[in-house]
């Protein structure tokens, strides 16, 4: 086809253009966040569909039931465990995050802290203490076992200014290689599992479950947002998250802030590791027992932009997507393990787009009818134009042209190459001639002014004869 480029842009033009928004008020705001959990809602329910036909409107019914049952108040109670420990991680991780200090190791130190926690358990639980002191001395260590985990990158960035966030995503895999081998110490018959803790465990409240750990998850939450919000320690991690020489100028430790910044995340980390071993009758350890939830913690944290309210909000949503589509998936006839985490991601998918309409607008060029009749029409001519030249050109429609073709003589291959040669033999002699040009004319102007000398000599010579001829007659 022979067309113009002016052509191929006006046929793939868009009606629309998107400019960034330099404000937007609360209202479209959440009207648009509502749009996008909303949406996550029906394409749940859609997929659910496809893989379980005629089953929208059970899925949806299940979903609620997985969630809040008075008939099993245990699943309930598993959801606000959940929903809790959502909260603490992505309370930990954003106020390092807060600092712009990229804490990708929740999950590692969720892990060292139930490594730390369980190791202290099996240990004591040997000996003649009491229950209660076992459970105050595995807090206290699996709270220890996250700072230090927290703590070794936070030095690194503070005085050798390391990439934090390969350092501590590293260190999640390194905390996985320590719980397999712990667990091979400890039980060498290679099955990894380490069975169930039958001391140091939360006891249950008026008989139900989680519900200690749910109180531990409560006044921490609390205490995190007061320390976020309304203590000097809060205001200095904004201030170094806003510009590090700022904070300088004003007198902040930079380095002092970074290292106590990590040891408060790695501590409500390794709190999250003691509440999945000791926070529930189910008491043992894996290298899956974090189940993602570090990782999930910076989804939420992200979502949030580092908000305690918003990060309360998108927990329990994330919980409810979690576990309500796991028990649905169970009821309906889905493989609930695999069907769960899809539809958590379809959850963050969605949000993660509504925030393009919240950042930027799109605005129409001209209305959408018009558009396509326009295009309509363009579409129709270009294809008469095309018609036209290929009805008009004789190569199109023959494959001949009009003009008598020259033919190009072929010449043997061994006719050329002494061509070639003879050219690049003439061309190195006019070189070589224009090269010597100068030394004969050298030569030339030499010889001359040799000859000169000689004949300005010879007359010279000549009377000496005479004169002796002379004197030689004279005798």
């Amino acid at each position: 086809m022979r067309l113009d480029d002016t052509k191929k842009q006006h046929r793939f033009s868009l009606p629309f253009h998107v400019s960034r928004k330099l404000d937007i008020s609360k209202t479209k705001y959440w009207l648009i966040k509502v749009g996008g959990i909303l949406s996550a809602f029906l394409i749940a329910g859609i997929l659910c569909t496809i893989f379980k036909p005629n089953t929208f409107g059970e899925f949806y019914r299940q979903m609620f039931l997985g969630v809040v049952n008075p008939a099993i108040p245990a699943r309930t109670m598993e959801f606000l465990f959940n929903f809790g420990l959502y909260i603490l991680v992505a309370l930990g991780l954003s106020v390092a995050f807060k600092m712009k200090f990229w804490n990708i190791g929740g999950e590692g130190q969720i892990l060292v802290g139930a490594l730390a926690c369980a190791g202290i358990v099996k240990f004591l639980a040997m000996t003649a203490m009491p229950d209660a002191l076992i459970i105050i001395i595995s807090l206290l260590g699996a709270i220890a076992a996250g700072i230090v985990w927290g703590v070794i990158p936070a030095i690194f960035k503070a005085f050798f200014n390391t990439n934090e966030t390969l350092f501590t995503l590293m260190m999640n895999y390194i905390a996985v290689g320590l719980i397999a081998i712990f667990i091979n110490i400890w039980n060498p018959g290679g099955s990894q599992q380490f069975g169930t803790l039958t001391r140091g465990v939360l006891p249950k409240l008026f008989g139900v479950d989680y519900l200690f750990a749910l109180i531990f998850v409560v006044v921490v939450a609390i205490l995190m947002i007061v320390y976020i919000k309304k203590t000097k320690h809060g205001y200095e991690i904004a201030v170094v998250g806003e510009s590090v020489n700022t904070a300088r100028y004003v007198g902040i430790n930079v380095k002092k802030v970074i290292i106590r910044t990590m040891i408060v995340s790695g501590a409500i980390c390794g709190l999250v590791g003691f509440l999945l071993v000791s926070g529930n009758s189910i008491s043992s350890l894996n290298k899956d027992i974090a189940g993602g939830r570090g990782f999930t913690g910076v989804l939420i944290a992200w979502l949030a932009s580092f908000k305690p309210s918003q990060i309360i909000l998108y927990s329990g949503l994330t919980a409810f997507f979690s576990r309500g589509s796991y028990w649905a998936a169970s009821n309906i006839g889905i493989e609930k393990d695999y069907f769960s985490p899809i539809i958590t991601g379809i959850f963050f998918l969605a949000v993660i787009a509504s925030e393009f309409f919240v950042n930027y607008k799109v605005m129409m060029k001209q209305p959408l009818g018009e558009y396509l009749k326009g295009l309509f029409k363009r579409n129709k001519k270009n294809s008469q134009e095309e018609a036209l030249e290929v009805a008009t050109d004789p190569i199109a429609v023959t494959g001949y042209s009009n003009e008598e073709p020259v033919e190009a003589k072929e010449e043997p291959v061994e006719k050329a190459e002494l061509k070639e040669d003879a050219k690049s033999t003439a061309e190195k002699t006019k070189k070589s001639s224009n090269s010597n040009k100068k030394p004969a004319k050298v030569e030339n102007n030499t010889k001359k002014a040799s000859g000169e000398t000689t004949k300005k000599k010879a007359p010279n010579k000549k009377p000496t004869t005479k004169k002796k001829t002379n004197s030689k007659e004279g005798k």
